[in-house]
Formats: structure tokens, sequence, C-alpha cells
């Protein structure tokens, strides 16, 4: 179990990432796919086929999160829950 630390452009933000990745009642997250990346935005896609963006404190930050995604995505890794504190996101994975 590893905790990776995502520091978001404000306390909105970082709540709606964990809100994202949390885990759903099935044991999945909402989570479907990755957008793109514009600056230090991150753009995603939710099983419902809709988008949303999240802005991240800086375009590193941004690449940190779309790495994570795609591991997650391609199951090397799983998310095991998701918190927030002001405004940095915290992601449980394994």
């Amino acid at each position: 179990m590893n905790v990776e630390k995502f520091e978001c452009d404000d306390k909105y933000e970082a709540e709606k990432l964990t809100g994202f990745l949390a885990i759903q009642e099935d044991n999945n997250i909402l989570l479907d796919g990755l957008a793109n990346i514009v600056q230090n935005e991150v753009v995603i896609v939710l099983k419902d086929r809709s988008s949303h963006s999240i802005m991240m404190k800086d375009r590193a930050t941004a690449f940190r999160l779309k790495s994570l995604i795609e591991e997650v995505l391609l199951q090397k890794k799983r998310i095991l829950g998701s918190n927030f504190k002001d405004y940095v996101a915290e992601i449980i994975i394994s």
C-alpha cells in the first residue's frame, strides 16, 4: 500500500479529484479514461462518458497524475481509497 499526494489548484479541485477516484459500492472507481492534459489541467472521462477537468498545482503534477491514471487503467496499480486535506489529494494505491 502506498499513498500518492497530488497538489491541486485549490481545495475544491482536490475534493473533486478524490471524489472521481473514490471507491464505489461495487468496489470500482468512476474513472474510465484520460482525455487530455493542457498545461496544469487534467481532463478525465468517467464511466458515464462525461468529461471533467481537474486543475493541478503545476504541469509536473498534472503529468504525475496522468501517469498514475494510466497505470490504474492498465491495471498495473489499483486505487484502494482517496482523501484530501486542503488543496492536497491523497490517493491510496497498491
